[in-house]
């Protein structure tokens, strides 16, 4: 009887245990998509304004170094 419950146990254990993937519910895919949409609406946010400031400080810096090379470019055209 021991040997019976052990095998119908372990035959329970195997048969419940499976690797296949179970495909998610249309509602929990909808709650998914509004949170990825959510999440993507904030980051993308936050990189445009982190792109508007680099590009002020790259186009600041560029600038500023073409400034250089022609200030140079012009003592250099005195002298």
């Amino acid at each position: 009887m021991k040997q019976f419950f052990s095998c119908l146990f372990f035959s329970i254990l195997i048969i419940g245990c499976t690797t296949s993937p179970v495909p998610p519910s249309s509602s929990s895919r909808q709650a998914i998509d509004s949170i990825y949409n959510r999440k993507i609406f904030l980051l993308q946010l936050g990189m445009d304004s982190t792109c508007a400031q680099l590009g002020k400080d790259y186009f600041k810096i560029a600038v500023d170094s073409i400034m250089t090379a022609r200030q140079t470019e012009m003592n250099n055209l005195v002298k």
